[in-house]
């Protein structure tokens, strides 16, 4: 088996959960059971995982087996009459241990690319199944060949604290590394120096054979003259605290840049249980004219192992002549509410929301074509949100007929629009929100697009397998589909990456070689409808 993706690598806002086998490429391999058990939950969603199936075994553990492509027939006529039943492509079963059993080996299922998976593979984890904790696969022995050691990219050094520098500045020094007899170590002729207090961060990733992806490390530890002063091991992370990745890297770089650090520091707020040895939370303290030799070391679960060694001169810590000027409008408690009323906009965010004290920012800029406002700045998106905050913005002199139809708007580094949701409520746009950035209000009154492709517009259908259409929606996206034939609901399936809607022809719902008639219903966020009707004979 080759790999494209290992448990506990870095993927956004999440701790990758399991791990990512290859399929050259393709769909349609047999996927069985790794042993004995029975199907105890199968979820069909157009995101995520997809088509999925969950298997619990009788030594406590469940594995999960994602982005299917389709289920063998005995479960797919069973998840087909849920969704029947329950007129939704997209369903939550959770199975009795009667209902399917499962032997070790037995066929469950094709490997596919559903869901939000990038290209064809199985994604596959193994699970405790108490309480549903992911945890590292490759420590259960698979077949998959491993003899490379992690690679280092860059090292990261931070300033800390206020007044704190390295190499004679206040922002954070990267520097590549190069590799010298299976050691890392910085460029020749490189130094750093530093006063005050600093932390450290690392670009690294392990690889395996016969594949060329990037892949995340099992432990990083940081030495400091050979005292272990940070650790962390990936060996099991529970979903409701995954999102603390957003602490764990260097989340402004990810956004700049896409680099992906490991900062060998743990922010006041991680609450990640992945920590071993942590003294100062990985903050160094530099003492004048000592010199610190540092050592990083990766390791994956094979037990190959690479270092990263380098130095730190402490030097005098020089306190500027006048204090710096800090562009913030007020400081916010990462351990408190917080809430910033400027009169348009209104910012509450609430206690933990934040992963350290804030300095918040605020700005405005004049509107521009397809907004209803000012655009409002709300701090930075370089600076990660783990819980929702609410953003409220005042709709001032907006026709009353389009009230519900307003909306926030957003704009990303390279100011392309997307929606940011939210609704009209008492004067306002209210959105909760996971990210900062840039807002403002907008209105969505065009209905989403239904374009029928590979001839289902025709008349006589009577040689094709499915229906196929494009849908989209240009604002604040796809929110429902339904389809009706001869006034009974189908079961069309939804892939938003492609925006492609399918109804597969199904002979125990519509008789052959007759007339049918077709409804189909696409509607948007804000309830713009559009209906695609026509006849055919199949």
């Amino acid at each position: 088996m080759y790999l494209s993706g290992n448990f506990g690598e870095i993927r956004s806002d999440h701790f990758h959960s399991g791990i990512d086998i290859k399929t050259q490429g393709v769909t349609g391999h047999h996927i069985y059971s790794i042993e004995s058990g029975y199907v105890s939950r199968i979820k069909v969603q157009a995101n995520g995982y997809g088509k999925s199936i969950y298997i619990a075994h009788p030594n406590g553990y469940t594995s999960v087996y994602g982005h299917l492509d389709r289920f063998r027939p005995d479960i797919a006529a069973y998840v087909k009459s849920i969704q029947y039943q329950r007129r939704s492509h997209g369903v939550d079963i959770y199975l009795k241990p009667d209902r399917f059993h499962q032997e070790k080996g037995e066929f469950i299922a094709y490997s596919g690319n559903t869901g939000s998976s990038s290209g064809p593979h199985l994604h596959f984890e193994i699970r405790t199944s108490g309480n549903q904790h992911p945890t590292n696969v490759l420590k259960y022995n698979f077949d998959i060949v491993d003899r490379v050691a992690p690679r280092f990219l860059s090292l990261h050094v931070y300033p800390t604290s206020n007044g704190s520098q390295v190499n004679g500045s206040a922002e954070k020094l990267i520097s590549k590394v190069v590799s010298e007899n299976g050691c890392y170590t910085l460029p020749s002729g490189a130094v750093i120096d530093a006063s005050g207090t600093l932390g450290f961060g690392v670009e690294v990733f392990d690889y395996l054979n016969g594949s060329s992806n990037r892949c995340g490390v099992y432990t990083l530890q940081l030495f400091v003259d050979d005292e272990l002063t940070y650790s962390h091991v990936m060996n099991e992370f529970s979903f409701s605290e995954t999102r603390y990745i957003n602490a764990h890297i260097d989340y402004g770089e990810r956004i700049r840049s896409g680099t992906k650090v490991h900062r060998l520091l743990r922010l006041p707020n991680d609450r990640m249980r992945i920590y071993g040895q942590l003294i100062q939370n990985g903050i160094l303290d530099m003492e004048e004219n000592r010199i610190y030799n540092i050592r990083v070391v990766a390791t994956d679960v094979t037990g190959n192992r690479s270092e990263l060694k380098f130095q730190v001169t402490g030097k005098r810590e020089v306190l500027p002549v006048d204090p710096p000027h800090h562009n913030y409008v007020k400081i916010m408690k990462y351990d408190e509410p917080n809430r910033f009323d400027q009169g348009r906009v209104t910012v509450e965010i609430p206690v933990n929301a934040l992963y350290q004290d804030l300095e918040f920012r605020y700005a405005t800029s004049p509107r521009t074509n397809g907004t209803l406002t000012d655009i409002f700045h709300i701090h930075t998106p370089e600076t990660p949100v783990h819980l929702p905050y609410i953003l409220s913005i005042k709709a001032e002199g907006m026709e009353t007929s389009l009230l519900n139809k307003l909306l926030l708007i957003t704009y990303d580094n390279e100011d392309v629009v997307s929606s940011a949701g939210g609704e009209y409520r008492n004067g306002a746009v209210v959105a909760s929100l996971r990210s900062f950035g840039s807002y403002a209000i907008s209105v969505d009154t065009i209905a989403p697009e239904i374009i029928p492709l590979n001839g289902s517009a025709a008349s006589d259908l009577s040689g094709k397998k499915a229906l196929k259409f494009t849908i989209r929606d240009d604002l604040s996206g796809i929110e429902k589909y339904e389809g009706y034939i001869d006034n009974g609901w189908a079961l069309f399936e939804f892939d938003p990456k492609n925006n492609l809607l399918t109804y597969t022809f199904d002979s125990e719902k519509t008789a052959r070689n007759t007339t049918h008639e077709l409804e189909l219903y696409v509607s948007d966020a804000k309830g713009n409808v559009n209906l695609f009707h026509t006849t055919y004979t199949w």
